[in-house]
Parts: C-alpha cells; sequence; structure tokens
C-alpha cells in the first residue's frame, strides 16, 4: 500500500480528499478554487503539507530541508523578474505552510513544560498500550527518555529556529524557540 512510503499521511490524504470531493462540498470547493490551474495547486499544497507530518522519512527530510535552503538561503532573493520573484514568494509560502504544519504536529514541545509533559505522556501511554495489544513491537519505554532527547535536538530545536527565521509568528518565535530549549533541557534532568 503507497509503496511503503508514508502510509498513514497518504491514507489520510486520501480520505479527507475524497470527502471533500463528495457533491455535499461543492460550494466549498468553490470558495477555495475556481480554476484548474487553481485546483492543482490547492491540490499540491494539501499534499505537501499532509506529507510535511511524515518526519520519519529521512528522503522526504532532506527534501524539505532542501527547499528551505533554496527559499530562504538560495539566490531567490535577487530575482530578476517578476516571474521568477513571484515562483520565489510562492516557494516561501510552500515551505512555511509545511512547517506550520509540522509545528502544530509537535506544538506541545514549544510551549510550557507542564504542557509539554502532559501531552508527552498521554503519547506515551498510547504507545505503551500499542505495545502491550501486540501493535507495536517495542516496548516504548526502553529508549522513551533517549528519544525525547534526540527529538528535542534534531526535529524540535532545528523547527523551531526554522519558524524563528522565517519570522512567521514574529516575536513569539523566541518564546516557542526558548520554550523547546527550556524543555529539552528539563527532560534531560
Amino acid at each position: 500500500l503507497y509503496k511503503g512510503k508514508s502510509v498513514a499521511e497518504q491514507n489520510s490524504f486520501d480520505i479527507s480528499w475524497d470527502l471533500l470531493m463528495e457533491p455535499a462540498y461543492k460550494n466549498l470547493r468553490r470558495t477555495i478554487y475556481c480554476t484548474a490551474s487553481e485546483f492543482k495547486r490547492f491540490r499540491q499544497l494539501v499534499v505537501n503539507s499532509v506529507m510535511a507530518t511524515d518526519i520519519v522519512d529521512k528522503d522526504l527530510k532532506k527534501l524539505r530541508n532542501d527547499r528551505w535552503n533554496a527559499a530562504f538561503h538560495g539566490s531567490g532573493a535577487s530575482s530578476s523578474s517578476t516571474s521568477e520573484h513571484k515562483d520565489d514568494t510562492v516557494l516561501k509560502a510552500t515551505i512555511v505552510i509545511e512547517h506550520l504544519i509540522q509545528a502544530s504536529d509537535v506544538a506541545h514541545t514549544m510551549q510550557h513544560w507542564h504542557i509539554y509533559r502532559r501531552w508527552n505522556e498521554n503519547f506515551f501511554r498510547e504507545c505503551y498500550q500499542a505495545y502491550l495489544d501486540g501493535r507495536a513491537e517495542t516496548n516504548p519505554a526502553d529508549s522513551w527518555y533517549k528519544g525525547e532527547i534526540g527529538f528535542f535536538d534534531f526535529y524540535i530545536i532545528p523547527l523551531a529556529k526554522k519558524l524563528k527565521e522565517c519570522g512567521v509568528f514574529g516575536v513569539s518565535s523566541d518564546e516557542y524557540l526558548s520554550y523547546a530549549e527550556q524543555n529539552r533541557k528539563e527532560w534531560e534532568q
């Protein structure tokens, strides 16, 4: 199914897309897009956004990082034509949306310690129950502590830094990065 790549994400997209295409949502679709090109752009944006939640696939992560670098560190700032400038803007907007989706997926890690702990505990219980029920191969207790340190170091803190860099949250970006760094330190103790 889905060639074994991003199975949960692709399934989520298919279910939601099929729902959106039902006759009952005709007016909503007309509001979202009117032309074939708008439809194509909207669909691609939704696909990219949903696929952005797959943080396990290393190829997708590299692709996203490469696109981030092209959008924010490439030569796009010196675009000579209006068309190139528009392409740069669309690329940046798409990348920022993907990162907002990622941040919303792990927002608890960039909030106060008590919020982080509550959601982390809930997720641990869910994973542990899956292990007890035979739906997961490994006991999460064996690697949870170390896994969270790596999660902060290699995903959460870099994500918070990117959100700060693009400026999408304004001064609140400092707060999200600060909470992520504080939670990582607190977790380590």
